[in-house]
């Protein structure tokens, strides 16, 4: 006999934490995990630990105490005596924190004589008992998602954790089929009413939780599904034939059989076809032996249902009810309340005959095995991250949510020109609030019940198009009325029927069987869980980020039955994810974080945010830093940074598109055919448009304007004022007006400038002045209120925008230079471009402000080939046309920053394709899109704050390394 080399401090000293156990295997020379070996060292290891206990000592096996490890040390000392001398074979353990548990089995087991078997009822993860922890999607919702890959992964996932604190066993999954949904206790613990898909979600989590290392239980056979009492409180009666349960009830626990479950757990049920004595079936030998292991082949562990809970517990003694149910034949006894005096009563009976010693060594040895098995799993390799974790719960999520009715095309929801108002009833409402607010400006009204939102709702009706009442409950079991903060009719009953109205039910969707007229609702979504993981997927499903994709998998009325759902396919809007989704390392992606992190700590800027979409969707989206480097604010998304130069395209380049897809203009055409009364008809204004726009119209690289306009090193109060009056109604700074006659002076000296006699490249802003002048010509409107018209607003950007301080508080701008030579301040909230900012802020080479996502969308938009949400906003053509090469030798496009054909000397890193296009700002950022790729990369920072002679970030590469690493990350993802 191999006896295992290993020291109880190795074995279960340390077994819950780390498993070093593995490490004793290979010293004893057991090498293979082949499952033939591993049987027998199996057999072997139990056959030796049960020649070392004694009768007693057998016995005790079969008990699995429940314990708490919030409890008090006494509790504590309590549970370890019996452990170290009535030597129980295993703890259940009920809540806790994670800290304190993983200390408790370290104590109990360094206490055990033979390894604890540890059980948790975690049936949707540790989090069901344990604190502070994550919990996975409910059964129901599994079952609704009916994915049966995605169930997998989330087995595998809980498995994980279990394995992590020591816990050996979960006792999971639910087999009962919930063909009654006013069944007090399953109801959303189930997988579903109909038998197959139970038995499809059933089979998928006992395999997984099996090979990687988890004991499984099905639970509560024969069936707990058709039920209308609470077996924690009262034995439940099922007056089903055989036939019946056959059909129904057992199918579940029979694929589970054959998935390779460990242990059954069996239910406190009174069952007349199976055993007509009244006996519950978790005390019935009848229904345990007869049944369960002959007709229905199970060799694994028989545990009972806790055996404190009233079905048997008041019936019979504490002490009674263990016997029984061990004389029944479960081989753990679960939750005993008697523990000493049930082991001896089991011994006496042992003594007495009524017992035989050879039945108490052939089922004690059955539990030694099941331990073996724990103690000693096969390996599981690629575990699975936090953030892996993380996107495989909102893809389930993704997958249950419904919609089930959808009428008046009020889906996808636009991000203007509506007037939304988001009502939520109930509680934990937050990350749909924050979703929504990522697409469009919301007014939002929170409420604790239905009748409270009745009152404060009154009169506010008709400022709003849209309603969306979002239903949050704080439960989803049945005898809590699922949780309802009302009654959902008498709310429906209060929106105008001119309305369009969204209702979401974030909860159990049975809350709703009470609604016989959805007449009042235009769009029905049931997202059956009040978590903010579908919270965040609803909002995103709801203005087209996202798809509807979910089929009722529950009869839950006439209204709603089984099968109903309607599918929406997302539109090319940018999508919130994460790398995961992508097959993108999220490890890799913290390169950036890296880069950011040693060029703020080198000062070449204060803070930053940046933005990485790849396919559409977001995948990285972070802010670093603060607003100045002395005494400033932390950045948050919320944050708008002046984006200078990288206006020329999501400004001036955009405005011409818009005015080309409308036939109003074309790249052929000269200046002169649009602002002959700027140019004149000379050297100017024969300029072609293409050529300015691609930089080679021989324009003087850049004019220092606002040198002409000081005297002696101070403003000219000729030209400046330090007050706002008539002839001086154009800011340039806090406190600084100049005369508004001076724009025209600035366009008679770009003309006086005159042109270069050779046409090659040479980058120049002043062109853009030009175009400013073209649309507003040609759209009659000025070239903030035109791009805002035609394009911010109907794009649903909040931050895009000329001059910040008149649409946003001023702690929400970030500061660029402290600009000493022209207007002696610190530059916030206005333009930093000299030019730009003596026109007013408004210019056609520099003046937006905007946060990382705002802008993300504009580059999507091109990315699109003009087209956003659904919206074509730009002709297609028109697009290609000006992110291509417009001259041969010159890599520009039209407004469009360009790759040079050897990039390690160009704007980029090198890896980006020649189909890439983009722009970057002087005041630190960079916007760049790469259609081959499919990727859109922002980058907003205040470099120039407090100085504009501060170039670090270029000295340290930082956006282009920032860029390397996310195509890195492409070309390095799993496929």
């Amino acid at each position: 006999m191999v006896r295992l080399p290993v020291s109880k401090y190795l074995l279960w000293g340390f077994l819950p934490l780390t498993f070093l156990v593995v490490s004793a295997l290979k010293k004893a020379e057991i090498k293979s995990i082949d499952l033939k070996k591993k049987y027998q060292s199996q057999e072997l290891w139990a056959k030796n630990q049960l020649d070392k206990l004694s009768l007693e000592e057998r016995i005790a096996q079969f008990f699995m105490v429940a314990t708490w490890s919030n409890k008090s040390e006494s509790h504590q000392a309590e549970i370890e005596k019996l452990v170290r001398e009535d030597k129980i074979g295993g703890l259940i353990y009920f809540q806790g924190e994670r800290e304190n548990l993983k200390k408790s089995i370290h104590r109990m087991q360094l206490s055990a004589k033979t390894p604890l078997l540890i059980g948790m009822d975690a049936e949707w993860g540790i989090a069901m008992r344990i604190s502070e922890e994550e919990r996975f999607p409910y059964a129901y919702t599994v079952g609704q998602a009916n994915d049966a890959d995605l169930t997998e992964k989330v087995a595998k996932m809980m498995a994980q954790e279990c394995r992590e604190l020591g816990i050996h066993l979960n006792f999971s999954p639910v087999a009962d089929v919930n063909s009654n949904p006013k069944n007090p206790v399953i109801g959303f613990r189930a997988y579903g009413e109909n038998p197959t898909q139970v038995s499809k979600q059933v089979s998928t989590m006992v395999s997984t939780f099996e090979k990687n290392g988890i004991l499984s239980c099905l639970k509560h056979f024969p069936g707990h599904g058709d039920t209308d009492k609470d077996s924690h409180y009262d034995l439940p009666t099922i007056s089903k034939s055989k036939s019946a349960l056959n059909s129904n009830e057992f199918v579940p626990f029979q694929a589970g059989i054959k998935a390779g479950a460990s242990t059954v757990m069996m239910g406190h049920l009174n069952i007349p076809t199976l055993d007509n004595s009244g006996t519950p079936s978790s005390l019935s030998k009848t229904i345990i032996q007869d049944v369960l292991r002959s007709e229905m082949k199970f060799g694994g562990l028989v545990i009972s249902d806790a055996l404190n809970m009233k079905a048997v517990s008041k019936k019979y003694g504490k002490t009674d009810v263990v016997v029984k149910a061990f004389q029944a034949g479960c081989d753990i006894l679960l939750y005993p309340e008697s523990v000493t005096e049930s082991i001896q009563a089991i011994k006496k009976a042992v003594e007495k005959g009524e017992i035989s010693k050879a039945e108490i060594d052939a089922r004690c040895l059955r539990v030694l095995k099941a331990k073996h098995k724990a103690l000693y799993p096969i390996s599981s390799k690629n575990q699975l991250s936090k953030n892996e974790q993380t996107w495989l719960k909102k893809q389930m999520y993704q997958k249950a949510i419904t919609l089930v009715q959808h009428n008046n095309n009020v889906l996808p929801l636009k991000s203007s020109g509506q007037r939304i108002a988001k009502i939520s009833i109930g509680t934990h409402t937050s990350s749909f609030t924050e979703t929504l607010d990522l697409f469009a400006k919301i007014d939002h009204f929170h409420f604790f019940t239905v009748n409270e939102a009745i009152e404060r709702m009154k009169g506010k009706w008709n400022q709003y198009d849209v309603i969306i009442s979002a239903i949050h409950p704080n439960s989803v079991r049945t005898v809590k009325n699922y949780g309802m903060p009302g009654k959902i009719t008498d709310w429906l009953n209060q929106i105008p029927e001119q309305k369009k109205h969204i209702l979401v039910q974030f909860g159990n969707p049975f809350a709703l069987e009470q609604i016989t007229d959805l007449s009042q609702v235009d769009v029905l979504i049931l997202g059956f869980e009040n978590h903010e993981l579908v919270q965040e997927r609803v909002g995103q499903q709801l203005f087209g980020a996202l798809p509807f994709e979910g089929k009722l998998q529950w009869h839950v009325s006439d209204l709603l039955p089984k099968g109903k759902g309607i599918s929406l396919e997302s539109t090319d809007r940018l999508a919130f994810s994460q790398p995961e989704e992508l097959g993108i390392s999220a490890e890799k992606l913290t390169e950036i974080d890296q880069i950011v992190n040693k060029g703020i700590k080198a000062g070449a800027f204060p803070g930053c945010q940046v933005l990485v979409a790849v396919e559409g969707k977001i995948i990285y989206r972070k802010s670093f830093g603060t607003t100045q480097f002395e005494n400033g604010d932390s950045i948050t998304e919320n944050h708008v940074y002046d984006i200078a130069s990288v206006s020329k395209i999501v400004g001036s380049t955009a405005a011409l598109m818009k005015l080309q897809s409308e036939g109003k203009l074309g790249l052929q055409n000269k200046l002169k055919d649009f602002i002959p009364e700027v140019t004149g008809n000379g050297d100017v204004g024969n300029i072609v448009l293409r050529d300015m726009m691609a930089h080679q119209a021989g324009l003087t690289a850049w004019i220092p304007f606002y040198k002409k306009t000081l005297k002696n090193g101070e403003l000219n109060p000729a030209i400046y004022s330090k007050t706002k009056k008539a002839g001086f109604e154009t800011q340039v700074a806090t406190d600084i007006w100049i005369s508004d006659a001076y724009t025209d002076t600035i366009y008679k000296r770009i003309i006086a400038s005159g042109l270069s006699s050779v046409k090659k490249y040479e980058y120049s802003d002043l062109g853009y002045y030009f175009v400013k002048k073209i649309v507003e010509k040609k759209s009659e409107k000025s070239f903030d209120s035109y791009l805002y018209d035609e394009l911010y607003f109907k794009l649903g950007l909040q931050t895009m925008r000329f001059n910040p301080l008149n649409y946003l508080n001023k702690k929400w701008i970030v500061p660029t230079e402290n600009d000493q030579q022209f207007r002696k301040q610190l530059v916030h909230g206005f333009v930093h471009d000299p030019g730009a900012a003596m026109l007013g802020g408004v210019g056609g080479h520099a003046g937006i402000f905007s946060n990382s996502y705002d802008l993300a969308t504009m580059m999507q938009l091109f990315l699109n080939k003009g087209s956003y949400a659904g919206i074509r906003y730009l002709d297609e053509d028109v697009v290609s046309l000006y992110t291509k090469a417009q001259n041969a030798g010159n890599r520009r496009g039209a407004g469009f920053d360009r790759p040079t054909l050897n990039p390690k000397s160009g704007p980029t890193c090198e890896w980006v394709s020649q189909q890439s296009f983009g722009h970057s700002g002087f005041t630190g950022t960079f916007a760049w899109a790469d259609p081959q790729y499919e990727i859109n990369y922002v980058f907003l920072s205040n470099r120039v704050c407090p100085s504009a002679e501060n170039w670090k970030i270029r000295d340290m590469n930082i956006r282009t390394e920032i860029q390397r690493v996310i195509y890195e990350a492409i070309r390095e993802r799993k496929k």
